[in-house]
């Protein structure tokens, strides 16, 4: 029988208490919590940026064209 998963979890930084990672404030002591901004852009290689620059002046070229 499979186990059930655990739900993604942060810990207050004011009371400690562990909260579901989608919470926006703590149940145990009110604190508001910030959820953390996607960093997915700061571990791109030389290479994706230059195909995300390469694919989006292409399809600039190709809406222009129509």
């Amino acid at each position: 029988m499979a186990s059930p998963e655990t739900p993604a979890t942060k810990t207050c930084p004011n009371c400690g208490a562990e909260v579901l990672l989608r919470t926006k404030q703590c149940p145990g002591c009110g604190q508001l919590l910030a959820n953390p901004k996607p960093q997915w852009f700061k571990d791109l290689t030389a290479t994706e940026i230059f195909l995300l620059i390469l694919g989006s002046i292409m399809l600039a070229i190709g809406l222009v064209a129509l």
